[in-house]
């Protein structure tokens, strides 16, 4: 579910799958895309995996986070309280 409703389960959604990623890149600042994603997928389970390259595209959008194309690093870009 892209934007959640009154119907949505609220452990399926951007925002809380983006919430996720930003538990995870506080422990790690810095994690390859492809870790990030198992880590993901980890905590979350399978159900997530559609919604990820769009948490990602979320997060990127109000810049949280960075990402180097040449070595496929995703990273936080401020420290998150």
């Amino acid at each position: 579910m892209i934007r959640p409703n009154k119907f949505t389960n609220p452990f399926n959604c951007i925002i809380y799958d983006s919430y996720t990623i930003l538990q995870i890149l506080s422990k790690k600042k810095q994690l390859t895309n492809k870790k990030l994603h198992r880590a993901f997928i980890n905590k979350l389970g399978d159900d997530s995996d559609p919604l990820y390259v769009l948490s990602l595209d979320f997060l990127f959008l109000l810049d949280l986070i960075n990402y180097n194309v040449e070595t496929d690093i995703v990273e936080l870009k401020n420290e998150i309280k």
